[in-house]
């Protein structure tokens, strides 16, 4: 998924080969002028859709949607309006999981820091997009970059938006793990001894048994106390 904003790469190509045609037969360039108008006829030709800056073309759908933003714009305006405090370094994967976007890996050659006159690959993962998640009008990928680099962002539609307030908003159900102290209490008060409580609990030896001791000398205490 491209925004068309600019020409895209078989279009440079095109226009390209109608200026060495016109050269080739002793004319002159294409001017700007005219650029733009063999984009247009290209455009029309094709069905793509002519773009305004911050318009998107969604493939899927048809639509062209306005007003995305990138993961970190989106999460700054969902802190903003709604008090929601995340970063993208954690939505991601909640994406992932909710398949609305997968990772892939990406490269591009970048100056040693050693040696600026020499090159190495720098490495990142590109949240892309899903089928599902531009489909649903969520999410939108967009390609952009120069040359040999290929760079992709992810984008959240307003709809998105609203979607990620709900999801975010959602409190995670969380099942509070019992304190060991608690649960030598409630396997004592059974009846049981320490070395089935070991067993039953999956709880060392050393634990149950200085859990049992403290919860013994705390049962002494108070008995002392209800004695005064």
């Amino acid at each position: 998924m491209t925004m068309h904003t600019n020409p895209t790469p078989c279009l440079r190509g095109w226009i390209k080969q109608h200026k060495s045609a016109g050269v080739a037969r002793g004319g002159r360039s294409l001017t700007a002028a005219e650029v733009i108008a063999e984009s247009v006829r290209y455009k029309a030709e094709f069905a793509r859709p002519l773009l305004a800056r911050g318009e998107i073309f969604n493939p899927i759908t048809g639509e062209i949607v306005t007003g995305c933003l990138s993961l970190s714009k989106a999460l700054d305006a969902l802190r903003e309006r709604h008090g929601i405090d995340t970063t993208v370094r954690k939505l991601i994967p909640l994406l992932e999981r909710k398949g609305l976007v997968e990772r892939h890996l990406a490269w591009r050659m970048v100056p040693m820091v050693t040696d600026p006159t020499a090159r190495k690959p720098e490495y990142r993962h590109d949240a892309i997009a899903t089928r599902a998640a531009v489909g649903d009008g969520l999410l939108i990928s967009i390609h952009y970059g120069h040359k040999e680099e290929n760079w992709v962002r992810t984008l959240v539609t307003l709809y998105g938006l609203e979607f990620l307030a709900r999801l975010l908003k959602t409190p995670a159900v969380t099942v509070k793990k019992p304190k060991a102290r608690d649960t030598v209490r409630a396997l004592l008060a059974e009846g049981k001894t320490q070395a089935e409580i070991v067993r039953s609990s999956g709880m060392s030896k050393q634990a149950v048994s200085y859990h049992a001791r403290l919860l013994a000398t705390s049962k002494s205490k108070k008995s002392v106390v209800a004695i005064l």
